[in-house]
């Protein structure tokens, strides 16, 4: 069954494992017993030694595997303060400008043309869930405009990759996962000619877009002030709490055009997603507040609130992913 090379070899690492590092207690205690066998192994005994070698192998391969998925969120912290500073140090060098053209995280089957307000849905790939979509009054939009956003990347389902194989913008996990083409989810809000399905948008009065539901606290440390009804789902209609807009940090950004003033050099990548999932890191902008009647009141002066990675998570609970205090989604 095995030859005198195989044995020869299962015997050298054998040797070589340290028994006190085995977990389970029965076979550490076979591991012992066999450490202080002098004479040859008997085939019971080889297969005994193959299965602590495998065991063994296994559980170093689980460690591995954590300490991979810990090295990724630490790489996404870092990430997130780049991303910060980049947003901020933009809006410095740009005389009080800050970057436009981000990803709406919105899809539309309705052309978005000028003219007609963007009605649509959060795009069905996707990992954040704490946001909900509000449409934007023609203050906000004039706050926005005013603070340098004045345009952003829409999803136009109506649009086709151009290979007939696969499928069109409609199917955002479809178009991604193809092989057919070239489009990758973290580029689905570039142009056809980016090999995306998306549409550069001047914002308007009554364009939809995301606003973050999942609270005040996570964002800037302080709670909303007693009494202050912050906005999710269940209370958009009563809100009176901090609008905060989430928007995708995609490479339609001037964020990250290295011939701009203050541009970034690279697009990060979120990368605790799976391949069909949108895998950008999102900021959050104030931009007002809710006035009670589920409308929002602008903001003197639109300002970066903060960034979350492409799940919804901010930098305190990405660093729980790397100290190993909570789950790596």
């Amino acid at each position: 069954m095995f030859s005198k090379a195989k044995i020869a070899e299962l015997k050298n690492k054998f040797a070589r494992v340290d028994v006190d590092s085995i977990q389970d207690a029965e076979l550490r205690e076979k591991a012992r017993n066999l450490k202080g066998k002098q004479s040859g192994f008997t085939l019971l005994e080889l297969l005994v030694v193959m299965a602590i070698l495998a065991a063994i192998a296994g559980t170093a391969s689980i460690a591995l595997q954590d300490t991979d998925a810990r090295a990724s969120a630490a790489a996404h912290v870092a990430m997130m303060d780049e991303l910060n500073k980049g947003v901020r140090t933009f809006r410095v060098l740009n005389k009080n400008t800050l970057p436009t053209g981000y990803d709406s995280l919105v899809a539309t089957a309705t052309a978005p043309v000028g003219g007609t307000a963007v009605d649509g849905d959060l795009i069905s790939i996707a990992a954040i869930e704490d946001v909900e979509l509000v449409a934007l009054p023609q203050t906000v939009v004039d706050a926005l405009s005013a603070g340098g956003i004045t345009s952003m990347q829409y999803i136009d389902e109506n649009l086709d990759d151009g290979i007939a194989t696969t499928p069109n913008c409609a199917n955002l996990e479809g178009i991604v996962a193809s092989r057919a083409n070239a489009y990758v989810a973290g580029n689905i809000f570039m142009t056809p000619a980016g090999n995306g399905c998306g549409v550069s948008r001047t914002l308007e009065a009554g364009d939809e877009v995301a606003i973050w539901t999942g609270g005040q606290e996570r964002i800037v440390g302080q709670p909303a002030a007693t009494g202050v009804v912050e906005f999710t789902t269940a209370t958009a209609a009563t809100a009176t709490g901090k609008a905060y807009m989430a928007v995708g940090l995609g490479p339609a950004s001037n964020l990250f055009n290295a011939n701009d003033l203050g541009g970034m050099t690279s697009v990060p990548v979120y990368r605790h997603v799976s391949e069909t999932e949108y895998n950008r890191f999102i900021a959050l902008f104030d931009v007002g507040n809710f006035d009670g009647a589920g409308s929002i009141t602008p903001a003197d002066q639109v300002v970066l609130a903060g960034i979350v990675d492409g799940a919804g998570d901010t930098k305190e609970e990405e660093l729980g992913e790397w100290d190993g205090t909570r789950n790596t989604i």
